[in-house]
């Protein structure tokens, strides 16, 4: 599982067909959520073209 606390990174990555397998509260706090997905190659990939996109 690999967890991403972003909200701007969670909607990217399901907008590039990625499913949330779980959703959780934040350890650091209890505010905000946490999101899990599958940790694989491809989502490692797709994070990383996320932050070369952001300054489109």
């Amino acid at each position: 599982m690999y967890m991403v606390r972003s909200l701007s990174m969670t909607n990217w990555l399901c907008n590039h067909g990625f499913q949330i397998l779980k959703v959780e509260d934040s350890e650091k706090d209890a505010r905000f959520k946490v999101f899990l997905f599958e940790d694989t190659a491809a989502l490692h990939n797709t994070m990383a073209q996320f932050s070369k996109n952001k300054g489109v």
